[in-house]
């Protein structure tokens, strides 16, 4: 390999891998969004970063002009699409939307400002160290900030991790070779025939490095304990944005919609005949946890797009779309179609949704106003034969209270014994029969805790009950067999006309399912629709039901309560604020670890400029007085530091005492500095360079290894710039000149 030609092009061939390195973050969103237009976004971020470094890394007052030129651009065309007025909003929350929106998440402005800013920052950042530093790990600390601040944001979610991986270090090994190679004075690669080796040396480490990278992708791919399933996930610390409050469970208010007379026309399902001949109910609420008395719901409901992410149980199914218009529906619960995949709305989609991933429930985050309407693709599971021998999943339920009746264990067993499989489908569908042997009668007074199922299932004519104490009863029994089941609370589908369903409060209904592994959630229904009573219910008040209220007379039926949703928004807005995704957020742990990488990056940045004044000026003599002051920099960072009344034989001496035969070259350095102050006409170029050649002697006795944590712990250690401000402020306070003839 012709090593010298390589060369030449090496500094352009450092920002190429500098802004690759870079980029490698955003493939961490691949399956984080719906599309692949963020990768379009961020690439022109990276590439506009490394675009203003280049141009303005020669000078420090030209460089903020095409940084935050490029970055503008990007933000104002690429990100809000010329809506330059939905910036400085969309920057100042978008930390908090990624980390508060259901993933796939739509391309949304807000929600790319975050990521393209991280990855502008890291070009910038890493591009500027390449040109302004000759560290050859420096670069790599800005695309690594913006690596693992994709991975924070993905969190568990599904992503392109091991092809990021893999380009990161790519990129990562051949830059740090690059500059591992590079001589430190014009440079150019220092070629020399004894070299042989060093160059064998770095091909063997770097296959080990390529060998350790591709084995720990592939591992991390098949074994188990790099499954990701416990991977952290900082939306489990947040707060959810969309938060509803309802005064009661939704299917403690099953026997008031069924008592109204007449029926309130509630919603129309509309889809295509085919579609209509394989759905027969629709669901609002799945509700998984149960104290004794009331069922309730534990879902989190966050923001949500036009793509929903699909229970991955769900293995076996066909999509079924329809299109459902609200007319009276209260309530922020909206209908559905098996586990919801898309959702589409007319007009502007964002922030209109809440969407549970771990239930499949949906809710509206503003008032739905009569026509409301909007388009859903649910996805259904197969009926095919392997179902009858599927298993339940290793979901678990939240363990049942304590005080099941007996009533209820006497029917687990009478189940049980008249199909003994262990089949959960057979098992199941006995127990799907033996509660639809059961009377189905109106007249009984609502609730579904343990003494309102006793009461259902007892013998004789003080037995019986409708869906609500059934679905309960199911689910109770379900459970005490060890599968995962809830309570569903819904509407049944009347037949359709031409696609067509209407919806009314007279179907309203409760149902149960259990979760099976390749299906899903499958509906049981254990009520015996086709014996109806619809006598009076009672005029007494339920009995358990919490809190207490009148069932309602079929003539003077009680509006239900309006349970809204409160998301951070107007009800009759049509655009979501965000503004509660704000409170309540935990972000301190990304803001301090950003604040961290930053500082470190502007002290290396400092440091470099610093560096770069005091070699590159223009008298001999101030070159000197440069290197001696970089060499005690180079000691400040070891911790030593000598008192400043010292001559420069005695800060020699001072060190030598501390570093023994590593001092050498401050001795040497000592010699030239006391020139440079008394007789600095005698100084030529060849004594400045010597000065800095001593600098590098001096660094390569701290740091006999080019790469090791000690000298990146230098690289970043703020205090030579600190000590630098305290002895000026010193001078200030003290009024002294320090001049020594017409050098400070």
């Amino acid at each position: 390999m012709n090593w010298r030609r390589f060369a030449r092009g090496g500094p352009v061939a450092e920002v190429v891998l500098a802004m690759v390195a870079s980029a490698a973050g955003a493939l961490v969103y691949q399956r984080f969004f719906v599309t692949d237009e963020h990768l379009l976004v961020l690439a022109l971020a990276c590439l506009a970063g490394g675009v203003a470094a280049t141009l303005g890394h020669r000078r420090a007052w030209v460089t903020p002009v095409p940084a935050v030129a490029g970055l503008g651009l990007v933000l104002v065309y690429g990100v809000f699409g010329g809506d330059s007025s939905a910036v400085l909003d969309g920057v100042r929350g978008s930390w908090h939307r990624l980390l508060t929106v259901t993933v796939p998440a739509d391309t949304w402005g807000e929600l790319l400002a975050a990521p393209t800013l991280v990855a502008w920052a890291a070009a910038f950042s890493s591009v500027l160290l390449v040109l302004r530093t000759r560290s050859a790990l420096a670069p790599l600390l800005p695309p690594l900030a913006g690596f693992l601040f994709a991975l924070f944001v993905v969190g568990n979610q599904t992503g392109g991790h091991p092809f990021a991986t893999v380009v990161f270090l790519v990129a990562a090994l051949i830059l740090t070779a690059i500059r591992t190679h590079r001589g430190t004075g014009d440079g150019a690669v220092r070629l020399e025939r004894r070299s042989s080796r060093t160059v064998a040396a770095f091909v063997a480490a770097g296959s080990m490095v390529a060998a350790s990278t591709v084995f720990g992708v592939a591992g991390g791919q098949m074994l188990p304990l790099a499954s990701g399933e416990h991977r952290f996930d900082p939306r489990d610390l947040l707060a959810p944005p969309v938060v509803h409050a309802d005064a009661l469970t939704p299917l403690a208010q099953l026997k008031k919609q069924l008592n109204e007379n007449p029926p309130r026309p509630l919603f129309t399902v509309r889809t295509t005949p085919q579609s209509a001949t394989q759905i027969d109910r629709v669901r609002t609420a799945a509700l998984d946890a149960f104290d004794g008395t009331t069922w309730t719901s534990t879902d989190t409901y966050r923001v949500a797009g036009s793509r929903l992410s699909v229970d991955p149980a769900l293995v076996r199914r066909r999509p079924v779309t329809a299109r459902i218009e609200l007319q009276e529906l209260s309530g922020p619960y909206l209908p559905v179609i098996g586990w919801p995949s898309r959702l589409h709305v007319p007009g502007e989609t964002r922030g209109r949704f809440g969407f549970d991933p771990d239930s499949g429930v949906v809710v509206s985050t503003g008032h739905t106003s009569a026509g409301f309407s909007y388009e859903v693709t649910g996805e259904v599971h197969s009926w095919d034969t392997d179902l009858a021998t599927a298993a339940t999943t290793a979901t678990r339920s939240s363990p049942l209270p304590p005080g099941v009746p007996e009533a209820l264990r006497t029917l687990a067993a009478t189940a049980v014994q008249w199909h003994d499989s262990r089949l959960a489908r057979n098992r199941l569908d006995a127990l799907e029969q033996e509660l639809r042997s059961k009377p189905y009668l109106m007249n009984r007074p609502p609730g579904h805790s343990y003494a309102a199922i006793a009461r259902a299932l007892a013998e004789g004519d003080a037995g019986g009950g409708y869906a609500e104490q059934y679905a309960a009863a199911f689910t109770v029994i379900a459970r005490m067999w060890g599968y995962p089941a809830r309570v569903a609370v819904g509407y049944r589908l009347r037949p359709a006309r031409n696609g067509v369903f209407q919806v009314t409060t007279a179907d309203a209904h409760a149902w149960s399912e259990v979760h099976f592994a390749g299906y899903g959630w499958i509906a049981y229904e254990p009520s015996s629709l086709d014996d109806t009573s619809t006598g009076n219910p009672p005029s007494e008040a339920p009995r358990v039901v919490p809190p207490p209220q009148l069932s309602p007379s079929p003539t003077t039926p009680s509006p239900a309560p309006q349970a809204e949703a409160q998301p951070a928004d107007a009800p009759d807005d049509r655009r979501f604020r965000w503004d509660n995704v704000l409170n309540g957020t935990f972000v301190l742990v990304p803001s301090a670890v950003l604040l961290v990488l930053l500082t470190g990056g502007l002290v290396v940045l400092g440091k470099a400029r610093r560096r770069r004044q005091r070699r590159r000026a223009p008298d001999h003599a101030v070159r000197v007085i440069g290197a001696w002051h970089e060499q005690l920099d180079r000691l400040t960072e070891r911790g030593i530091s000598p008192p400043v009344s010292l001559t420069f034989h005695e800060v020699a001496q001072h060190v030598r005492d501390r570093l023994g035969s590593a001092a050498n070259p401050i001795s040497a350095t000592a010699e030239l500095a006391t020139k440079a102050i008394y007789a600095p006409e005698q100084l030529d170029r060849p004594d400045a360079d010597q000065a800095w050649e001593l600098v590098e002697r001096l660094n390569a006795e701290l740091y006999p290894g080019r790469m090791s944590a000690a000298r990146l712990r230098a690289a970043l250690d703020p205090r030579p710039l600190w000590t630098s401000w305290m002895v000026a402020r010193r001078r200030r306070q003290a009024g002294e000149s320090l001049e020594m003839g017409r050098y400070r």
